[in-house]
């Protein structure tokens, strides 16, 4: 019995619609035959955590998935592992390569193989051992288990299983080439709005449009709260997604289920939070349809923490990043009138990044009175299985 063949096939025979993952050299021969069976629905990662965000969307849109990482990154993923999967109960099947366990020479990886067991029991996350090919059986069944009762559960694969498979890399036989063009010339002063001021004319836009089918995610803190306090504040009619937790995929989550569902969605984000998962903006301009849109409010501080300054204030430009990797329709405004005129354009260009740089400060609003289930449910797209 071949592994790969196995778990491919496991996958599709459970209706597994996406994989999400990150290399290793254990099981390169399975990775390479997911993008054989997925193509476009293997979604290659930047990092780990990122993988949990989209996974969230993911099954808000409907749609089944598992992760692939490696057990030296398992220490990525447990604040959002608790923040965002297990405070909104997402099915998460998180296929580990358990380095460190057999035939292994790095040290560090045999100190991190050593832990992970222990680490996602710690987290209160079941864990299930594939460690010879007799047990290879039982993954269906933790795949189900986790979907059933909406929970992660580990599912640890030694490189043991995956020992003599045959591996051809393809990326030797492509030649390598890309056109680059980025010029951007700007001198930001003295924006004259802060979030809840640029955020109000994005739902006034919204109002005057007749725009109720585009779902907006918004980003932790403050900025949560200031969107829910304005859609009430405005009536808007549009379905929201209001982060708990997990600082930093508020754009990975959006990503998931714009692909999932292929609605119109913008994803109200911050540079505090792209600073922290800077490569979700190369996940999102390679997979994201032409209506995935990023609305980025840029204070240059961490708001939600007493607006303590960060890079973007004065030395980072996340324009120039998110157009570094990749999004080919990006601005930015500074203005309140300039954001009026901004908002046609941000509407009518394909997956377009705007930043809207703002002055720090927020504004007096309560705390959402929603649970984490009815937040999900507010945007659920029931699942066919």
């Amino acid at each position: 019995m071949e592994a790969t063949g196995f778990i491919t096939g496991t996958l599709k025979g459970l209706k597994m619609d996406y994989v999400l993952s990150l290399p290793c050299d254990r099981v390169k021969t399975l990775l390479a035959k997911l993008d054989d069976v997925y193509g476009k629905k293997h979604i290659h990662l930047s990092r780990e955590e990122e993988g949990l965000g989209i996974a969230a969307g993911l099954f808000a849109g409907g749609k089944r998935y598992a992760l692939f990482i490696q057990s030296s990154g398992v220490g990525n993923i447990f604040g959002a592992l608790m923040t965002l999967i297990k405070t909104y109960r997402i099915p998460l099947p998180i296929f580990v390569s358990h380095r460190g366990i057999y035939k292994e020479k790095i040290l560090p990886q045999v100190l991190m193989g050593e832990v992970t067991e222990n680490l996602f029991k710690a987290c209160g996350v079941p864990v299930v051992k594939v460690y010879d090919k007799s047990a290879l059986p039982i993954i269906p069944k933790a795949v189900e288990e986790a979907f059933r009762k909406r929970e992660p559960i580990a599912i640890l694969l030694s490189p043991v299983l995956f020992e003599g498979e045959e591996y051809k890399n393809p990326v030797f036989e492509k030649e390598r080439e890309k056109v680059v063009s980025v010029k951007v010339e700007k001198s930001i002063k003295n924006p004259d709005m802060r979030r809840f001021e640029a955020v109000a004319e994005l739902f006034s836009f919204l109002k005057k449009k007749g725009d109720k089918d585009t779902v907006l995610f918004a980003n932790i803190g403050f900025p949560a709260r200031e969107v829910y306090h304005l859609k009430n504040l405005f009536g808007i009619e549009n379905s929201v997604f209001y982060m708990l937790g997990s600082l930093g995929l508020v754009s990975s989550i959006a990503l998931g289920y714009s692909v999932a569902t292929g609605r119109s969605v913008i994803s109200i984000d911050g540079d505090g939070s792209l600073l922290m998962n800077t490569g979700t903006l190369a996940t999102c301009s390679s997979y994201a349809p032409e209506n995935f849109r990023i609305f980025c409010v840029d204070n240059g501080t961490w708001g939600s923490t007493g607006d303590q300054e960060n890079f973007n204030f004065s030395t980072v430009d996340v324009e120039v990043v998110a157009k570094g990797m990749g999004f080919k329709n990006t601005s930015s405004v500074w203005k309140r009138d300039g954001l009026k005129e901004k908002l046609e354009w941000f509407f009518t260009s394909d997956k377009p990044f705007l930043q809207v740089v703002v002055n720090p400060g927020n504004e007096k609003v309560g705390t959402i009175p929603l649970s984490p289930e009815e937040i999900l449910r507010e945007v659920k797209v029931d699942s066919c299985y």
